[in-house]
């Protein structure tokens, strides 16, 4: 007898009993509930559930510009060599003690949150593809000379730690508003 009602239930029934979104929210809540539940203790931020390890990597590329103004020929292969990574990827290869919880946190992160972080990501990866082309060009232009390059590799990487500090609040759970505050008030922004 089940079987037979099973079978007289039209899909337009179920669709207006519950919908997709309905039955997801309470499991997404709960797994969301369980990684905040995992990641006291580590690197990884209970609110968004976003590691800002990753921002190393981005980073590095600053450190990597600065010694590009100083050092042109003696940094200017690791500059170039510099390499956009994905969060995952990044925590696959590192050495993060807990790089697969923040795989796995990072996954489930609450999506607003995430979508947040994932586009100040985006913002990164595009400027700074675009000053790295930039900075390759002027290296491989013979008539510039050190303190064009110097200038620009300074003009880079300033505008790139903007970038790198809201990543950074929208992974730690801090409003951007009082970074952009206090970078106006020391003059880094």
């Amino acid at each position: 007898m089940f079987a037979q009602e099973k079978r007289d239930v039209q899909p337009a029934e179920i669709g207006e009993d519950a919908n997709r979104d309905k039955i997801a929210a309470p499991f997404r809540s709960a797994m969301v509930n369980h990684f905040r539940s995992h990641v006291s203790g580590t690197d990884i931020n209970e609110t968004t559930l976003i590691a800002s390890d990753y921002l190393n990597h981005f980073r590095k590329l600053v450190t990597l510009l600065e010694a590009a103004s100083s050092e042109p020929q003696g940094s200017a292969d690791d500059l170039l060599s510099w390499r956009l990574v994905s969060y995952e990827e990044h925590f696959a290869n590192s050495n993060f003690r807990d790089k697969a919880l923040a795989i796995a946190a990072y996954r489930k992160a609450p999506t607003s949150g995430r979508a947040l972080f994932d586009e100040a990501v985006a913002r990164f990866h595009g400027k700074a593809l675009a000053l790295v082309a930039e900075i390759a060009a002027e290296l491989n232009d013979p008539d510039k000379n050190s303190r064009e390059l110097d200038k620009t590799c300074a003009n880079a990487a300033r505008r790139l730690r903007v970038l790198i500090d809201e990543a950074d609040a929208i992974a730690n759970s801090q409003p951007r508003n009082a970074l952009r505050r206090i970078g106006t008030l020391f003059g880094i922004r």
